[in-house]
């Protein structure tokens, strides 16, 4: 009898430690075509088992409750059922190694343990611009740094009170195929912020209401007759993503017809209520294009250039079907430059298509908030409340700083348009080869740093 009490007390002693290892929070890294998006899983014990949240700190999500967690054995699962994600992942040593699944995406994720009080102090820090001269040689300093190791190659340009007061191209001579006559960027989901800024100018003629159903216009939808025009601007509307192929993830490399791009949202379906929740969508976006010809009668190259190319006067800018020929390609690294095969860029049209320069995007960001493109009350129904998506633009923290843009990546170029009203300050980049793996994330963090007086340590280059 004393050795089975004996034993039954060593059993409750190993599942306590094993339980003590495992609450608490974990953060890892979900790449999601060349974007880098944390995540945080906040896992508490219960009485018969765990109870955890998930934050996704980019998407300005926290405490979104999980519907099933269990650790048993050393693995960790979790489930959220209206998101259809899932994760599976061993502990080993410190970290839990695993694969996260949603829809037709399966991506790997390590989990390790985050402090969120630290970074909650750290993230609420007040700071300030530093001395603007120095700071930007800090970031040419540092570009160099990238470009001399064959680390990175894009283009930077940087305006302060609506005049460039930096702009780089970097990193192109040493990859293949380098031609002189390229100056053109893809921007991918930055044409997002375009296709908004488009369906608010027929707003603004009254010949839409963000209250109008997308019945209206797509009734074979799921769920068109509870789903609104301005549900598919903030990505509330419950879609699915159209651009995750379902036996192939990468479908879109190939030219698809519009009617096998719908058939694909229709088979997505909704994920979760039109209204009740928020995840991004490029389904939404390339509805919205469709909407916006429809009601225009105009292509949407016609639309882009009469309400945003020729008020602003820019040139080297252009969508998908004007076919344009002096773009960077796309590379990724393995032991030497390789070319991406990346989007045919028809298939997204309205949703990632889009070629320029970082130059044009600092204009048109600048110009949105001079209200040359949108009404003040456009505007307002644009920027972000208390989520990360508003109607076309998106939240980027950084400490005390709130920025305003959006990002966009390809299979092969990262690009970024931001703008922060207080400092009037905006940033734009686009890179189009990294062996990194910085050009998601970390390039723009380095970038604030220099220019905020924030403690920035190199990336170590082999």
């Amino acid at each position: 009898m004393k050795n089975k009490f004996l034993l039954f007390f060593c059993f409750l002693i190993f599942n306590s430690v094993f339980a003590q290892q495992i609450v608490g929070s974990w953060m890892g890294e979900l790449e999601i075509q060349g974007n880098k998006l944390p995540l945080i899983i906040n896992i508490q014990k219960e009485k018969d088992g765990y109870k955890s949240t998930l934050d996704s700190p980019l998407q300005g999500a926290e405490g979104i409750p999980i519907d099933k967690t269990s650790f048993v054995n050393n693995e960790l699962s979790f489930e959220h059922t209206a998101m259809n994600a899932k994760f599976k992942g061993t502990m080993k040593s410190s970290e839990i190694i695993g694969t996260f699944t949603q829809n037709a995406m399966v991506l790997p994720l390590t989990l390790k343990p985050f402090d969120k009080t630290k970074n909650k102090d750290k993230t609420l820090e007040v700071i300030k611009l530093s001395n603007m001269a120095e700071s930007l040689k800090k970031i040419d300093d540092f570009i160099s740094y990238l470009e001399k190791n064959n680390a990175l190659a894009g283009e930077i340009s940087i305006f302060k009170d609506g005049k460039e007061i930096y702009a780089k191209n970097f990193g192109e001579k040493n990859l293949p195929d380098f031609k002189n006559t390229n100056e053109l960027f893809q921007i991918g989901s930055i044409s997002k912020t375009m296709t908004a800024i488009m369906i608010f100018k027929l707003i603004e003629k009254k010949q839409l209401n963000l209250t109008d159903k997308l019945s209206l216009f797509f009734p074979q939808i799921p769920g068109s007759d509870k789903i609104t025009i301005s549900q598919l601007l903030n990505h509330s509307a419950g879609l699915g993503d159209y651009v995750q192929g379902k036996n192939d993830a990468r479908w879109l490399t190939k030219k698809a017809t519009e009617q096998q791009i719908i058939e694909r949202i229709i088979e997505q379906g909704l994920l979760f209520d039109p209204g009740s929740n928020q995840q991004y969508s490029n389904s939404g976006y390339y509805l919205l294009s469709k909407i916006l010809e429809k009601i225009s009668k105009k292509s949407y190259a016609e639309n882009l250039n009469e309400s945003i190319i020729k008020p602003l006067q820019l040139k080297q800018f252009h969508t998908a079907v004007q076919k344009p020929a002096n773009v960077y390609k796309s590379y990724s690294y393995n032991t030497k430059w390789n070319l991406i095969n990346d989007f045919d860029f028809n298939n997204v049209v309205g949703v990632g298509d889009i070629a320029t320069t970082p130059n044009n995007l600092n204009i048109i960001i600048n110009s949105i908030f001079d209200r040359k493109l949108v009404s003040e009350e456009s505007l307002k129904m644009m920027i972000p409340d208390e989520n990360r998506f508003g109607r076309g633009l998106a939240i980027v923290p950084f400490h005390s700083k709130i920025f305003v843009g959006h990002s966009g990546g390809t299979y092969g170029t990262n690009s970024l348009m931001i703008y922060n009203g207080e400092d009037n300050l905006s940033i734009s980049y686009s890179l189009n080869a990294d062996r990194l793996g910085i050009a998601g994330n970390e390039f723009a963090v380095a970038i604030l740093s220099f220019l905020y007086g924030v403690d920035y340590e190199y990336p170590k280059i082999k």
